[in-house]
């Protein structure tokens, strides 16, 4: 009986606030995470404002916002002491 009566007001909370749930859903697959703010406004009926650090412009695929250590990363240091990157069989 108290399996049957919780799983009832869960699943009356879930309908209740279907609108905000799908909110959620939505900002969790833009932006993956969310935070406090943003549930903030997802509890407030609004939708969620984007994190501080989101940078919606479209990327140019230049490389030009990676950091010159994030483009090491991605390239492998150029005297080979980098574990990390470089092809395969140099692993």
């Amino acid at each position: 009986a108290i399996v049957d009566r919780n799983y009832e007001r869960a699943e009356q909370l879930l309908k209740d606030n279907l609108d905000k749930l799908h909110l959620m859903a939505e900002a969790l697959i833009k932006y993956e995470t969310i935070d406090a703010d943003q549930i903030e406004d997802i509890m407030s009926g609004r939708p969620p404002r984007p994190p501080q650090d989101w940078d919606d412009r479209p990327s140019t695929g230049s490389g030009s916002t990676a950091s010159a250590g994030e483009e090491d990363r991605k390239k492998g240091a150029s005297d080979g002491s980098d574990p990390i990157g470089g092809p395969a069989g140099q692993h």
